[in-house]
């Protein structure tokens, strides 16, 4: 039987019913927390492979079954090099949700407000480090549908990866560039 997940005292399913059952959750929020719960669970298939993998090499060179579950307990204890992959994923996918969520949701006001396909500004995020690919982006302006397929701040495309700072502004609104403080 498989063990049931608990957050903050209670049933992990439960939690997330009760999320569902407000009344401003709309259906692409549901698809977005779908998508990331597909996202982590890559890297779940990835850090259980890891285990096995680990379990079976051991295993095959002679180590005692009670000496590998020592040795795997011992990595978890310690954020060895398995654990800590898994602590970097978890970091990942929460980055690029809460990133994604804020993105989605700027996007969807200012479509809103400014209707059809506006067009859009790269800016770059001085301050923090940032990659040649968003450099060669900076002020640089398209349609939000061309901007998608070519890739949006923070969604891997890039460099940077998940931890890009760019953001895309309706034009006119901003200079191409951004101070960031720390």
């Amino acid at each position: 039987m498989a063990e049931t997940l608990t957050f903050k005292g209670g049933d992990i399913d439960d939690y997330i019913n009760t999320i569902l059952q407000e009344e401003d959750i709309t259906d692409d929020d549901v698809d977005f927390f779908d998508f990331l719960v597909a996202f982590a669970f890559f890297d779940v298939a990835i850090f259980v492979t890891r285990i096995e993998q680990m379990a079976t090499l051991l295993a095959e060179i002679g180590i005692a079954e009670s000496q590998i579950t020592s040795i795997i307990a011992r990595d978890f204890a310690v954020s060895g090099r398995i654990f800590s992959e898994l602590d970097t994923a978890t970091a990942r996918v929460i980055r690029f949700g809460i990133k994604e969520a804020s993105r989605l949701g700027m996007m969807s006001v200012y479509n809103a407000v400014l209707e059809g396909d506006p067009i859009y500004r790269w800016i770059v995020a001085r301050g923090v480090r940032h990659c040649e690919d968003c450099e060669e982006r900076a002020g640089e302006e398209m349609r939000f549908s061309e901007w998608t397929r070519m890739g949006l701040p923070a969604t891997g495309w890039s460099k940077c990866g998940y931890r890009c700072y760019c953001m895309l502004d309706p034009v006119g609104n901003i200079d191409s560039t951004v101070e960031v403080k720390n």
